[in-house]
């Protein structure tokens, strides 16, 4: 595993008698966490303390599922490190609101969390409400948690534009906490990691100041420096409330990896198929932590005519040779796909595929991707969008083609483009 770094910094702000943010650094678990007690309710600073330390609590207690992984790093495994984390989250849910519910004093507690296990070559997120995590990986920073928050759901709705949105009175009250009810929805995301990778956990009295192009600027400093000075532009810019900066730095490879589909290479090719085209970063994330890279030897069979279709390859090196009765008819390249149909049906292969040279393909499973589909409705939405527009450009192609060959008019079925997404792009890096 790579060795992380770790420093954190927090402050009560310009304008708040009191701090009720709280952050806590394991690295023997290898677990991190930033909680801000919501202002405004009575004990913030009590639920924001009480929910890092039930989380540790928790988490230590199924470090063997943490070391299992970390010994055998199947798929399997790995959502059964994201459930720990889950489950950790949940069991701080319960015990703040129950203590809520004793204790007329503390009536109504309850805080923001984001968490992050580090395991050997990905790292495992949960979060709940408005506190945020922030990846810096080859010169650029990406947000890949969401604000729990009224505003951003009524966007995701298409119920409000993201002006309005901005200008709702509403705008900032938080649609999820723990501790709030009995139970809270927890969401994950698995991460590959990357040599160099630097992770910024962070409460909304920084990130309310510091837009990514400040994070990046301050991510070129050292990582000691880092917290501290991400507190200071934050009492620079206002410090109306409590502001805490929690960063984790992985350390540099010694030697430049030789590996044709890294980290970078891999969301590069991955972000480039038609039908993952609408995908945010964290979306191309959450299809990455599913899909797997397969090695094939020239000449070796990839799938064959009339087998089920359970799986899509797109290619990441080398090319590969498309069959039809044994007769070569078309050639698929590096960034090239086929078999993105048969994730969403049984049907037979219609062609077989060899490795025309030594091949790396980047595979998704049928059965994972709907596992995902179920849990993430946005990335279906967006799924079944790019392949209502990839359908259409390709019906358009071939009707404009059968009416070419007719030497008359186009006729038939008239088809749109679609025209407005029903979704925002705009934080698609």
């Amino acid at each position: 595993m790579m060795k992380p770094t770790c420093y954190a910094h927090t402050y009560p702000g310009n304008k708040r008698p009191q701090n009720e943010d709280f952050y806590l650094m394991d690295e023997e678990l290898n677990l991190f966490v930033v909680c801000d007690g919501v202002g405004g309710h009575v004990a913030g600073g009590m639920a924001s303390e009480m929910c890092a330390r039930t989380v540790r609590q928790v988490v230590n207690e199924g470090k063997q599922f943490i070391q299992k992984y970390n010994a055998d790093k199947s798929l399997k495994n790995r959502a059964v490190v994201a459930g720990l984390l889950q489950k950790a989250i949940g069991a701080a849910n319960e015990k703040i609101f129950s203590q809520g519910e004793v204790d007329v004093v503390k009536k109504g507690m309850c805080t923001t969390i984001v968490s992050m296990i580090l395991l050997d070559d990905f790292a495992i997120l949960g979060y709940v409400g408005d506190s945020r995590l922030y990846v810096g990986r080859a010169g650029q920073v990406h947000q890949l948690t969401e604000d729990h928050k009224y505003s951003v759901e009524m966007v995701k709705k298409g119920i409000l534009t993201p002006e309005e949105a901005a200008r709702s009175p509403q705008g900032n009250v938080l649609t999820r906490a723990v501790g709030h009810q009995p139970t809270v929805q927890v969401d994950t995301l698995q991460l590959e990691l990357m040599s160099g990778d630097m992770f910024l956990l962070c409460t909304d009295g920084l990130h309310g100041y510091a837009d990514k192009t400040e994070l990046k600027n301050q991510f070129t400093h050292e990582v000691q420096k880092i917290p501290e000075n991400l507190v200071k532009f934050a009492k620079a810019r206002g410090g109306m409330d409590n502001v805490t900066a929690l960063v984790v730095k992985l350390d540099e490879a010694k030697e430049a990896r030789n590996d044709v589909v890294d980290v970078l290479k891999k969301t590069e090719i991955v972000g480039k198929i038609p039908i993952f085209r609408y995908m945010t970063y964290p979306e191309i994330t959450k299809i990455l932590s599913i899909a797997q890279v397969r090695n094939f030897k020239k000449g070796q069979t990839m799938v064959k005519e009339g087998d089920p279709s359970d799986e899509m390859f797109i290619i990441a090196s080398g090319n590969a040779d498309v069959l039809k009765a044994g007769v070569k008819v078309a050639v698929r390249a590096k960034g090239e796909v086929f078999g993105e149909m048969g994730i969403f049906d049984n049907a037979p292969r219609s062609a077989t595929v060899q490795a025309g040279d030594d091949l790396v393909s980047i595979t998704v499973n049928r059965r994972d991707l709907l596992g995902l589909l179920r849990q993430e409705s946005q990335i279906a939405v967006k799924l079944l969008w790019a392949l209502n527009s990839e359908l259409n450009s390709r019906l358009r192609t071939a009707t404009a083609d059968a009416a070419q060959k007719k030497g008359g008019a186009q006729g038939g079925i008239e088809i749109t483009d679609v025209g407005s997404l029903p979704f925002d792009l705009s934080d698609r890096t």
